[in-house]
């Protein structure tokens, strides 16, 4: 193995990603260290086993003790234990605040380095600007930076509201229903950094290339070799940064762990003959721009084929239809499956997407859109588009049939993208697969969110099926409790 002949700077920690899961750790490394109120709580049980310990951090406890017996909308018992201190029974539409106090602590700041391709916030940069989340505000709040104290101090206009049932964010019944806009929480990541005082802990606008273990003896230029503490090695990390100049510079350091944040960058595809075809789209940024294009009056055009049933096919639906554009809509699924993201979603919260699953079922044909036609096909699949803009599709009984079309929507989700790793076994918990966010995570110890095959990597986020910002920020405390630990 060749020796490396630059300057290289060590971390404890490099966090590949600059999303709101790495955001959220990046805090408590710099030393932020939360605390319970004691009998905050409404669980007494939760609150029980907090207050048997009174004066000592979260990241102290037995996280495995305190997660014990909790349910939620996550796999992982530490993302729900973190959301239920947070966000006191959120699921039952309640905003009770916090049940933790923050305490800054340098002594107990662990050195550490965030790494992303674009500015803080990962991909919410790369979204339709006036799109509504799906989340609520109050669920994409990091810790140590209140939303609404931001969007107060930011904003320029009255946030959106769901529906006319909504006013000032709070129905009759007491519950808070407020979605802001994807910029808002864009802008609101943003300035995350800087609000807190973690800015010097990211490198922005870098994109890293490899990352791979390498011996303490062949890291000549380092502190890895002249450590008191002995370890197997470190993770070298090799990238590009982009200069104020707008060139680029390459760089690496090194780590003793690795975690890896980068969620989902790219579109899944369905493989099939006639996909990469230019009147194909698999992303909404270039469908806004094909919308954008568009003539006044499309009323008269062949309609536009959307295949997918989740939110993303729903927000392309929902753009096609306020454009008067018709539209087929392809479904694989039955149109009552539980699955369906559609018949999770209450309609008073969030009336757009509970219209587009009563379109799919028959129910409506005209909701939020003009009189464009709209037809839904379940328990169907695209198998071939063709240069003359036919699409092949096929029934659940093996059948097909072909429809004329003006341009091609897939929407079926998207995949991480893990080849900068070198030489890493395979992470997801069914080996040969590919990680998946849905079918094949990738497997940790749900405690510490330390892979299981690969020791000192570290996965949060979509990679772990963590797909909401709630959940995932669970990720922050499991590690950061993990490496605060090892230090005693």
């Amino acid at each position: 193995m060749s020796l490396f002949s630059c300057d290289t700077d060590e971390y404890e920690v490099v966090i590949i990603g600059n999303g709101p899961n790495a955001l959220s750790l990046s805090y408590i490394l710099s030393g932020n260290v939360p605390y319970y109120i004691p009998h905050q709580h409404p669980n007494t049980l939760l609150d029980q086993k907090l207050c048997e310990e009174r004066g000592k951090s979260l990241l102290d406890n037995d996280l495995e003790y305190l997660s014990e017996g909790l349910e939620g909308r996550s796999f992982n018992p530490v993302a729900l234990l973190f959301d239920q201190l947070l966000r006191p029974e959120a699921d039952l539409g309640k905003d009770q605040g916090s049940c933790l106090k923050w305490h800054h602590h340098p002594s107990k700041a662990i050195k550490h380095l965030v790494l992303g391709s674009g500015p803080p916030g990962g991909c919410w940069h790369n979204m339709q600007g006036s799109q509504l989340t799906l989340s609520l505000n109050n669920w994409l709040e990091l810790p140590g930076c209140d939303f609404q104290d931001w969007l107060r101090d930011h904003r320029s206009s009255t946030v959106r509201k769901p529906c006319n049932l909504v006013t000032n964010g709070v129905k009759s019944d007491g519950y808070n229903y407020d979605r802001a806009t994807t910029s808002h929480i864009a802008e609101y990541y943003k300035d995350y950094v800087e609000n807190t005082n973690i800015e010097g802990n990211f490198w922005s606008d870098s994109e890293v290339l490899s990352v791979k273990r390498v011996l303490q003896a062949d890291c000549t230029n380092c502190h890895c070799r002249t450590t008191d503490v002995q370890r197997d090695g470190c993770w070298e990390i090799r990238g590009v940064r982009t200069t104020d100049s707008g060139g680029c510079e390459p760089f690496i350091v090194h780590a003793y762990n690795v975690v890896l944040a980068t969620g989902n960058r790219f579109p899944k595809v369905l493989g099939i003959p006639g996909e990469k075809l230019p009147f194909v789209y698999h992303k909404m940024d270039l469908i806004d721009r094909y919308l954008n294009e568009l003539a006044d009056s499309p009323l008269s055009m062949d309609p536009c084929l959307v295949v997918g049933a989740g939110l993303s096919a729903a927000d392309c639906v929902l753009a096609l239809r306020n454009k008067g554009i018709p539209v087929i809509h392809v479904v694989r699924k039955n149109a009552n499956d539980p699955k369906i993201i559609y018949n999770q979603l209450p309609g008073v919260v969030y009336p757009e997407y509970y219209k587009v699953g009563q379109m799919i079922k028959g129910d409506v044909t005209t909701a939020y859109g003009k009189d464009a036609m709209y037809t839904p096909f379940t328990k169907t699949t695209l198998v071939e588009i063709r240069k003359n803009k036919e699409c092949i599709l096929k029934k659940a009984d093996g059948s097909l049939f072909k429809q004329k079309v003006s341009n091609v929507f897939v929407l079926i989700g998207a995949k991480p993208d893990l080849s900068f790793l070198r030489g890493v076994k395979s992470l997801g918990a069914k080996p040969m697969k590919p990680v998946d966010s849905k079918e094949n995570p990738i497997d940790i110890n749900p405690f510490t969110y330390e892979s299981v095959n690969e020791p000192a990597l570290f996965a949060v986020g979509p990679l772990i099926g963590d797909n909401f910002v709630r959940f995932g920020m669970g990720g922050a405390l499991g590690i950061a409790s993990h490496f605060m630990r090892e230090e005693e």
